[in-house]
This record gives structure tokens, C-alpha cells and sequence, in this order.
């Protein structure tokens, strides 16, 4: 009868020691998507697709690029074609 409590109590002990080692990583969720929401909204580079927040991108006329490079390596294809 001992060793059955004992053995309950160890699988108890267990259980809550899981649930409370699992308890920051699920509040680290919401503060992982304020940060994503507080850079505010993506912009997709017309040259190669890449997604960059909006503060970061490369405006060049109505297009947006993620760098100069690619604004003036599309500029160029574009004078070419």
C-alpha cells in the first residue's frame, strides 16, 4: 500500500513540475506577436519576392523593393527590356 501511494505521489509531483515548466513558454506566444504586429505591416519586393516590413523597404516610384541593390538591378532590366 506504501509503495502505491508513493508511486502516486511521483507521478503527481511530476505532472505539476511539467505543467509548470510549460507555463512561460506559452506566455512567450503573445509577446512573440506584439513584436511582429509593432513592425508594422510586410511589403513584397518586386524584385525577388522577399517580404520586409514596410519601415525597412526601398521605395523607388510606385514600387517596393527589400534593398537599393534590387531597385536598381530591377530599374536596369527594365531600361534593358
Amino acid at each position: 500500500m506504501r509503495i502505491l501511494f508513493l508511486i502516486a505521489a511521483i507521478v503527481g509531483v511530476f505532472l505539476i513540475v511539467r505543467i509548470l515548466l510549460r507555463s512561460p513558454a506559452n506566455k512567450q506566444g503573445p509577446e512573440a506577436t506584439g513584436r511582429i504586429k509593432q513592425q508594422g505591416s510586410m511589403v513584397r519586393c518586386a524584385h525577388c519576392g522577399v517580404h520586409v516590413p514596410h519601415l525597412n523597404a526601398y521605395r523607388a516610384g510606385e514600387r517596393v523593393y527589400c534593398s537599393r541593390d534590387h531597385a536598381l538591378e530591377d530599374a536596369r532590366s527594365r531600361d534593358d527590356g
